[in-house]
């Protein structure tokens, strides 16, 4: 059965809904699925693989932001392997020079990459042991209760680090914060909670700084993306023809150019405000979306 054609309109729509809350802790299913209602667009497998695969947009704003980090990553592990290091000890190279950044910058950087990479284990491995489950909680009211929730626990986080002096920067990263992220990244498996959120906010309380813990969801979040859409691309490409995968290279376009927009000023903002204005905002939303959906529908 063909699914039907959103049109134009729905499609940029989405893209920049998409670009906008993806990395903002206000979770991008909870907007999707309300622009996706008041636009009163049928649900299709057509769309569904739509509203995943264009994360790539996503993916692609934190590769433009952060390439000459990613250069520094790929030149650090050449060095290592071209200079023929023990890769028995390159465990415990990482770990030990994880903060020596200007000290040992290579080793730094490439504990710092392995990190990033090892964070997303948590979430795959328990996303794929509940992935049914997960499935089954995908309803308008979870997803607004889990923006309440998650907004509540933002104000709170807010109060208790607010005081915080001494905050770790970014390149502090190391594998017991992957462990960590990576298990906070988990609470993205509840529709609605966020995943920028639940990273971000396992980040602030492993000590790293507003900024910094925004950078690290950010880095966190791109092999996190990465296999989501990629797996929903492989998975759905025959429910795609041609007119859909020309609705997806405008939105990916569309949705990277947005994105990357809302990380560089998402960043300059923590830098002098906190996220409580995103926690109330979430809580707005939350309710909104519990009144817009009383009777099962919008």
């Amino acid at each position: 059965m063909q699914a039907a054609d959103p049109g134009w309109l729905a499609i940029i729509v989405l893209a920049v809904v998409e670009g906008v809350t993806e990395f903002l802790p206000v979770s991008s299913t909870g907007h999707m699925i309300l622009a996706r209602s008041l636009m009163g667009l049928p649900a299709s497998e057509a769309l569904d693989a739509f509203l995943v695969i264009v994360q790539g947009g996503a993916i692609l704003a934190v590769v433009s932001v952060f390439w000459r980090l990613f250069v520094k990553w790929i030149k650090a592990w050449l060095q290592f392997f071209v200079r023929g290091s023990n890769p028995a000890a390159l465990l415990l190279e990482a770990e030990q020079n994880a903060v020596a950044v200007v000290a040992a910058e290579g080793p730094a950087l490439r504990a710092q990459s392995l990190a990033v990479v090892l964070s997303v284990l948590p979430f795959a491995l328990f996303g794929f042991f509940a992935k049914d489950f997960v499935k089954s909680l995908f309803s308008a009211n979870v997803v607004a209760c889990a923006l309440i929730v998650g907004g509540v626990f933002i104000l709170v986080a807010e109060r208790f680090l607010s005081r915080r002096v001494d905050e770790r920067r970014s390149e502090e990263f190391g594998f017991r914060d992957a462990l960590f992220v990576g298990l906070g990244q988990c609470l993205a498996l509840w529709p609605g909670f966020s995943r920028a959120a639940a990273t971000l906010l396992f980040a602030r309380f492993s000590g790293f700084s507003r900024s910094a813990s925004a950078e690290i969801s950010f880095l966190v979040g791109l092999p996190t993306l990465l296999g989501v859409s990629g797996y929903e691309a492989m998975k759905s490409w025959q429910h795609l023809d041609a007119q859909w995968w020309t609705y997806l290279a405008v939105g990916i376009v569309i949705a990277w150019v947005v994105a990357y927009v809302c990380v560089k000023t998402f960043v300059a903002f923590l830098r002098r405000y906190p996220l409580s204005v995103f926690a109330w905002y979430r809580i707005v939303v939350g309710i909104f979306i519990l009144w817009f959906f009383r009777d099962g529908g919008g």
